[in-house]
């Protein structure tokens, strides 16, 4: 029974990281189509705040709101803060810059996290991860191109979210040694909607009956992703599965030649896997760290 069992626990991890690509990719197309519809991708992170708050409230069924306690409330707030950020950035970024680009960006968050998990837990850094992140700002640089392409404010706005999520990254990190994932989710949400609220003020409009269906599935979409990422790093190594996320520049690369017309030049896939094999290299170190903690 167990050798039969085996093999389907070992591809449940690959699995779930790629219905999450998947997800990721549609959420995408569809933040994108809905501000062809006028609706702004402020508003639309708003709304599918909300609606993720709804969507994880029925994980404390059990427990009820009292299993929601947290001792350390400050990083959830900051945590918060900068997932407000991500969120709003990444929304606008996917409505200015071809699909492909703004996913390619977003593959550095990983890179960013290593440098700064130097300054804030106080993790040493050697050549190793060194060169993991010098690859990475190379594979920007092929991205970015600085001299031949313009500097947009859909780059800046997919850096930023980069950066932001780097930040998030960190955060959960410290929060996960104490809090449970749907606690450490739903602090970052609650955080997340008011000040997401502030900012939909400023193009506000309520959505039409086909904006509504399609907001409804950004939510389900974000939620299921969300869901299905904490379940691939559960069943699986993070080394195993992250080349997998890969798949997502190539999935909304196909949405965005297929529905809006854009064709991703060579440089844009280059320059994403330079970033995505850093990250990965990144997360091979920190597993044979952990392994050999004395070594590290």
């Amino acid at each position: 029974m167990h050798s039969n069992e085996q093999p389907l626990e070992t591809l449940s991890g690959p699995l779930f990281m790629l219905l999450s690509c998947v997800l990721f990719s549609i959420m995408g197309g569809l933040i994108r189509y809905l501000s062809i519809t006028e609706f702004h991708p402020f508003m639309t992170a708003f709304v599918r705040t909300f609606l993720a708050i709804l969507f994880l409230l029925p994980t404390f069924y059990k427990v009820g709101l009292s299993g929601a306690k947290t001792k350390q409330f400050g990083l959830h707030l900051f945590r918060g803060f900068v997932s407000a950020i991500a969120v709003i950035t990444s929304f606008y970024a996917v409505t200015v810059i071809p699909l492909a680009n703004a996913v390619s960006y977003s593959f550095a968050a990983p890179v960013i996290a290593t440098v700064l998990a130097v300054f804030f837990l106080k993790e040493r850094i050697r050549l190793p991860r060194i060169l993991a992140v010098v690859t990475g700002f190379i594979g920007m640089l092929v991205l970015l191109r600085p001299g031949t392409l313009p500097f947009s404010s859909g780059v800046g706005a997919a850096l930023i979210s980069s950066v932001s999520v780097a930040f998030a990254i960190i955060c959960i990190r410290k929060l996960s040694q104490t809090d449970k994932p749907n606690v450490v989710a739903l602090y970052s949400l609650m955080i997340t909607l008011p000040l997401s609220f502030v900012v939909a003020l400023f193009k506000w409009s309520w959505p039409n009956t086909e904006q509504w269906m399609i907001l409804l599935i950004i939510g389900f979409c974000a939620a299921t992703a969300q869901f299905s990422i904490s379940k691939a790093f559960s069943h699986s190594e993070t080394t195993a599965i992250m080349p997998i996320d890969f798949i997502r520049l190539l999935f909304s690369a196909l949405i965005g030649y297929i529905f809006y017309d854009e064709t991703p030049d060579l440089y844009t896939f280059i320059g994403a896997a330079i970033i995505l094999s850093s990250a990965v290299y990144a997360a091979h170190r920190e597993a044979v760290r952990k392994k050999k903690p004395y070594n590290a």
